[in-house]
């Protein structure tokens, strides 16, 4: 949600919340050359490069890292039967992490050997989100390179230092994971999703330390919302056929409205065309600690905020954890935008129910937004460097002095 191009949404989901009514203050005409307006999806080809694309042989962790202690993440259930992220022996695990900000933007330049050697070491992470913008200002459609050369480094990177690697496929806009721009792109032709997705499951097939992501906010198209049963899930659904021809990794799919509506997937879970569902299948839930919480919260002066939401996001989502398992993806410590409003207090209030304070008692994993300077306020650093080690606590906004804290905290030791 905290992106570089922002367009009302904070407002319109704090008058609407999950309703799929059209929001105020959304520039829908300014996005509608951006959104699938047909019924029929368009498939594009997959490149042969990427269908015959050679595996990695399986990389070496260190001894004791998260990864050699783990193995391979699969989805199993805690002690009170609930379904969530275990280690290969089915023991429940959490995953605690950064995510980049966009690479086509200033975000690339913290993504280097020795950042993520420093966020393993020194900021005590478990796990590295790579946000992959497709269709924005330079991202993957204009830039392969972020594929073939960076991707590749970070696959490595992430192994050297035994932390998982999360590969998230940065749908934001267009919203809508069938659109043109992902699955038949207008200078190509090209199924740039089933593309990516034939390419990393091919090719890290014998890597432990991935997971997939195949849509990261999945929100608006013309003028509605992103609907799980007829947009989100036939797209997951076919992403999961994809990657479960070559690999069996944990895959987190995307729900409605920029991923805070995970109930609406209950009940309605991804299945093959069999319609068995899939196993080892996750959902996201993204959240701003300043946006999202019981909708009565006030501002640092005692003042209700102008777009105050009427839903209570605290107990919806500790409801939905009895029912589902939840990774989230992205959360940011301000309000959604990622500009405005520093809450530690509420940020604490999050991070709570993701520790067990549920009605599954699950304990979720989560990757913050974002370790960059770009975005705002919940931006992790004060400035884009390629070199945080040793860290100089100056570095840090106050966002960031926060998440260093919490992914330091007693209770979880050296992980």
């Amino acid at each position: 949600m905290a992106k570089k191009l922002f367009f009302g949404m904070l407002l319109s989901m704090a008058l609407f919340g999950c309703a799929n009514n059209k929001p105020s203050g959304e520039n829908n005409n300014a996005d509608a050359a951006n959104a699938q307006t047909e019924d029929v999806v368009k498939i594009g080809y997959i490149d042969s490069l990427s269908s015959n694309a050679q595996p990695l042989p399986a990389l070496v962790y260190p001894a004791g890292s998260p990864v050699a202690k783990w193995g391979k993440l699969t989805v199993g259930k805690n002690a009170k039967g609930i379904r969530c992220m275990c280690d290969e022996k089915g023991n429940p695990i959490q995953l605690r992490g950064m995510s980049t900000h966009g690479l086509q933007w200033a975000g690339v330049a913290n993504v280097t050997e020795g950042n993520i050697k420093a966020l393993r070491n020194e900021w005590n992470c478990n796990v590295f989100r790579y946000a992959l913008y497709v269709d924005e200002e330079g991202g993957l459609a204009y830039n392969p390179q972020f594929r073939n050369d960076l991707l590749e480094k970070v696959v490595k990177w992430t192994a050297d230092n035994g932390i998982y690697l999360l590969i998230d496929w940065h749908v934001h806009r267009p919203g809508d994971p069938n659109a043109p721009q992902y699955r038949c792109h207008p200078s190509n032709g090209r199924d740039l999703a089933g593309d990516f997705f034939t390419y990393c499951s091919r090719r890290y097939a014998n890597q432990k330390h991935i997971i997939y992501e195949v849509c990261n906010e999945p929100n608006m198209i013309n003028d509605h919302g992103v609907e799980w049963e007829t947009g989100i899930k036939p797209y997951c659904e076919e992403m999961l056929g994809i990657i479960r021809a070559n690999d069996n990794a944990i895959v987190v799919c995307g729900t409605p409205w920029w991923s805070s509506c995970p109930e609406h997937v209950i009940g309605k879970e991804v299945a093959d065309k069999d319609g068995k569902p899939y196993e080892n299948v996750m959902y996201t839930f993204h959240f701003y600690s300043a946006s999202h919480n019981d909708g009565k919260q006030f501002d640092k002066d005692g003042n209700l905020p102008p777009t105050v939401r009427p839903e209570d996001f605290f107990s919806k989502i500790k409801g939905v954890l009895g029912e589902l398992p939840i990774f989230v993806t992205e959360w940011g410590t301000t309000e959604a935008s990622g500009w405005h409003d520093f809450r530690a207090d509420l940020s604490d209030k999050w991070l709570d129910i993701l520790d067990g304070d549920n009605a599954g008692e699950q304990v979720v994993s989560w990757c913050n937004w974002s370790f960059s300077a770009e975005g705002g306020v919940c931006g992790a650093l004060k400035w884009n460097t390629g070199k945080i080690s040793p860290m100089d606590p100056e570095i840090l906004t106050e966002s960031g002095q926060y998440v260093f804290k919490r992914l330091h905290d007693k209770k979880y030791g050296k992980q």
